[in-house]
C-alpha cells in the first residue's frame, strides 16, 4: 500500500530526516498497533497488536528462519519461565519513559518493517508504503499512519509556539483577574464616597483610577500578546496537502512468499531425489560387487 503527500510549513523547513525518525519512533509505533483495523481476509476486527499476538500465523518461512537462525533462542526459552501477558502500552506522553515486553517488542520490529516512508528532498512528497496480510487492513492502516504523520509533525513545529500561547493565556488570565479586582474597589469608593468632597477622599479616589487604569493597560497589553501568539501557531503549522489518496493493493501480499516457499519446496524435492537416486545407485553397486 502506498500513498503520497506534501508537506510544507512557515519559517524553516522540516528536516528531512524527521518523517523517518517519527514513523520508526516508539510512540507511533504503539498508536499504530493499538488501532482497529478490519481484516476481511481473517473474517475479523481487532487492533493490530492483537491480530500479529494471537490472530496470524507466520509463514512457513519464518517458522524455518525460527528454527534455524532462532535455535539457540528458542532451546534457552525453554529453561524460562514465561511470563505473563502485558497490556500494550497506550495513553501515554510522548516525553514519558515506556516499558515494553520481549514479545511486544518482536511485534513493533514487524510492524517497523511494515510501515516505511521515503522523502523526495526535491518536491517534497513523501512516500508511505504500508504491507499487511490483508489488503483491505493495509489501506486502513495507511490512512491512519498519514493522519497521526500530520499529527506528529504539526505538533513538532508547533510545540514552541503552542507554549508561547499557554503561557500567554495564563497572563491573560492573571490580569483581567487583577484589573476586575481593582475595577471593583474603584466602583464600590465612588459609590460609598458621592457625597464626599475631601481632599483625603479625592486622593484616594485618584490612587485608585491610577491603579485601574494601569491594570487596564497591563491586561489590554497581554491580550494583544496572545493574539500574536495565536497567530505565530497559525505561521508554523505547516499545510499538509494529499497528493495521491490512499488506494487497496491489487497485488496479493503473499504472492512472492509463495513463489519463494514453492521454489523451496520444489528444491528440497529434487534435492531429496537426487540422494535418493545417488543412494539406490551407490546401493546397487555394492550389491552387485557383492554377488561377484
Amino acid at each position: 500500500m502506498s500513498g503520497g503527500g506534501n508537506m510544507e510549513g512557515g519559517g524553516s523547513m522540516i528536516p528531512p530526516q524527521l518523517y523517518p525518525q517519527i514513523v520508526q519512533s516508539l510512540p507511533f509505533q504503539l498508536e499504530l498497533l493499538n488501532e482497529e483495523v478490519e481484516f476481511p481476509r481473517f473474517e475479523t476486527s481487532t487492533t493490530v497488536y492483537t491480530f500479529f499476538d494471537e490472530v496470524y500465523t507466520p509463514s512457513v518461512l519464518t517458522h524455518i528462519k525460527g528454527y534455524t537462525i532462532g535455535l539457540p533462542g528458542k532451546i534457552i526459552g525453554l529453561f524460562k519461565e514465561e511470563a505473563p501477558k502485558a497490556a500494550l502500552p497506550r495513553g501515554f506522553e510522548t516525553d514519558s519513559v515506556i516499558s515494553v515486553t520481549k514479545n511486544q517488542m518482536a511485534i513493533i520490529d514487524n510492524m517497523r518493517e511494515r510501515v516505511s516512508i521515503s522523502l523526495n528532498e526535491e518536491t517534497g512528497v513523501i512516500n508511505l508504503t504500508v504491507t499487511m496480510p490483508d489488503p483491505q487492513a493495509s489501506a486502513q492502516l495507511a490512512q491512519t499512519s498519514i493522519g497521526l504523520m500530520k499529527e506528529y509533525v504539526v505538533n513538532y513545529r508547533t510545540r514552541k509556539a503552542e507554549e508561547d500561547l499557554r503561557f500567554a493565556r495564563e497572563q491573560l488570565e492573571m490580569a483581567k483577574a487583577e484589573f476586575e479586582t481593582v475595577q471593583n474597589r474603584l466602583a464600590e469608593f465612588r459609590d460609598s464616597n458621592i457625597n464626599l468632597s475631601s481632599a483625603r477622599a479625592q486622593t484616594q479616589e485618584q490612587r485608585l483610577q491610577s491603579e485601574y487604569d494601569l491594570a487596564f493597560n497591563v491586561y489590554n497589553s497581554v491580550a494583544q500578546q496572545v493574539e500574536q501568539a495565536k497567530l505565530k501557531v497559525q505561521e508554523q503549522t505547516p499545510v499538509v496537502s494529499v497528493l495521491q489518496p490512499v488506494q487497496v493493493p491489487v497485488d496479493d501480499e503473499t504472492s512472492g512468499l509463495m513463489v519463494l516457499v514453492s521454489f523451496t519446496m520444489v528444491f528440497i524435492i529434487v534435492a531429496f531425489g537426487y540422494f535418493l537416486i545417488s543412494y539406490l545407485l551407490i546401493y546397487k553397486i555394492h550389491l552387485g560387487s557383492v554377488n561377484n
